[in-house]
């Protein structure tokens, strides 16, 4: 074998070794960059989510809640769903009854999973059913309520109505901005919220996305 011929053989021999140890190396340097807070990975590359990550994310289940006569209330069921956390300071005013039609329409644009979620009212303070019924914000081609109380059982039926001492509530979900709603995943985690300015499409893109690389 000539020379040239072994040489040109130790290269590619080099070439096949010494690629994984440097792909090993790069791999190491740029993990102790990311562990120092050096280099910021989903900065740099972007996330494909629409809605704000939480960081950390919240549990919900070893929260007081209570029902609207005052029993305590798990915050899971036994369905193992999602859950739309609907936070409401106060009582329901205009603001809150568009975040709850706005929620409504982004659950039912799921299709056919629409199943795998459900929509949960939390609020310090009981409903008063009696209250006025913000006529600016009713559903076009609804029934016309009246009341808060009408209104809720007709173009919401079935969804939980929690209440939260103002404590807790405000621990949970802090500084809240008018038309902010949260999702949490089947365990009771807190893990992503949205507002006002989030357009459905792309949040049902992120649910979308979730439900399907879930395993609940």
């Amino acid at each position: 074998m000539s020379q040239q011929r072994l040489t040109s053989n130790r290269l590619i021999l080099l070439s096949i070794i010494g690629l994984p140890v440097t792909m090993i190396l790069a791999a190491t340097w740029l993990w102790y960059f990311v562990a120092r807070g050096d280099i910021d990975i989903v900065d740099m590359l972007g996330t494909s989510n629409h809605g704000a990550l939480l960081n950390p994310p919240v549990q919900l289940v070893d929260q007081p809640f209570k029902n609207q006569f005052g029993a305590t209330a798990a915050f899971l069921t036994d369905k193992h769903q999602w859950s739309f956390v609907i936070p409401v300071p106060a009582q329901c005013d205009q603001s809150c009854v568009s975040t709850l039609y706005t929620t409504r329409q982004i659950h039912v644009g799921l299709g056919k999973e629409f199943g795998r979620v459900r929509r949960v009212f939390v609020s310090p303070e009981v409903i008063d059913s009696a209250a006025p019924m913000p006529q600016s914000q009713q559903d076009v081609g609804s029934s016309n309520p009246t009341t808060l109380g009408s209104y809720l059982e007709v173009q919401h039926n079935g969804m939980p109505l929690l209440v939260l001492n103002s404590d807790s509530f405000a621990k949970v979900f802090g500084d809240l901005q008018v038309g902010t709603w949260f999702l949490a995943d089947p365990a009771g985690w807190m893990m992503m919220s949205f507002d006002a300015n989030s357009h459905y499409k792309d949040v049902i893109s992120d649910l979308k996305f979730l439900l399907k690389n879930s395993g609940d």
